[in-house]
């Protein structure tokens, strides 16, 4: 498998890092005073059952979520002292319920995008990697991002991959090269299957969810992974100030106590991309 680390344009980014990162404590006991407003609730967590290494079923028990986010929110709500239940959904259709007030948290790698923070406040802990995917072989023999102007490419309608692709895009026209023939897809998986069947030349996905179906499919491989200046993490309502400390809280905790470096080394994320604990509203 050949891997290229190449940065992409790093813009500005302004959040609020955990001040109190160093007095975070977890005090489940203490829910009534610190966290009143979810109290004796039961807090619904949304979160898509198929989005390995973040959030999935367990495939020993389909009734069980695990991955790196859904061990790191389950861990949060415990050192809190709430109770939570998940509400299950494809990816794309999960921000709704939260801006309906459905739900009360979605996690499984959301990306901050300025559109999204007018209705959703976030909080962080990595930098978003992106990663070229193709059959095996690479038959296109691309070796570089520029080598991708005028092929067909495809990524997740809703992610940050389709994002960085119409970037890579426009990049290679004002290059004076040919635009990538881009063809949305509805989910991850759909992206996938095309270039099984030889639809598509590359896709381009998340670089630890793409390194995680890797894993499992030998027909496919990637060819090069960039770090993008895309941020990622776990998000609420816009002004759900309270459930924002809640998850703050609990994984500043977790950052302290080595659990949140030894979860992320158990499901395959990059020491590079990772941060200190940032909230963004």
């Amino acid at each position: 498998m050949k891997r290229m680390l190449l940065p992409f344009a790093c813009l500005a980014f302004f959040g609020t890092a955990i001040s109190s990162a160093s007095a975070a404590q977890c005090e489940p006991g203490k829910v009534a005073e610190k966290y009143p407003g979810f109290a004796g609730k039961v807090v619904k967590i949304a979160a898509s059952p198929a989005q390995p290494p973040f959030a999935y079923s367990d495939p020993d028990n389909p009734d069980e979520m695990i991955g790196f986010e859904a061990e790191l929110i389950q861990n949060v709500m415990d050192c809190a002292g709430l109770k939570y239940e998940y509400y299950k959904g494809a990816w794309s259709g999960l921000l709704p319920t939260l801006f309906a007030g459905s739900t009360d948290l979605m996690i499984g790698s959301v990306n901050y995008r300025p559109e999204r923070a007018e209705k959703a406040d976030f909080v962080l802990y990595a930098r978003a990697g992106q990663s070229v995917i193709v059959p095996k072989g690479n038959p296109k023999k691309i070796a570089k991002l520029d080598d991708v102007c005028g092929l067909v490419g495809s990524a997740n309608m809703s992610g940050s991959s389709a994002q960085s692709l119409q970037r890579q895009s426009q990049k290679c026209v004002e290059n004076g090269l040919t635009a990538i023939d881009y063809r949305p897809a509805d989910s991850a998986e759909s992206a996938y299957r095309q270039i099984l069947t030889g639809r598509m030349d590359f896709v381009m996905d998340d670089a630890v969810a793409a390194n995680a179906r890797i894993q499992k499919e030998a027909s496919m491989e990637i060819v090069q992974t960039v770090i993008t200046d895309i941020y990622t993490g776990m998000v609420v309502a816009k002004g759900n100030k309270e459930m924002l400390q809640v998850i703050a809280d609990g994984l500043a905790v977790q950052q302290q106590d080595g659990r949140f470096k030894a979860l992320a080394e158990k499901y395959g994320l990059p020491a590079e991309i990772l941060i200190p604990i940032e909230t963004r509203q």
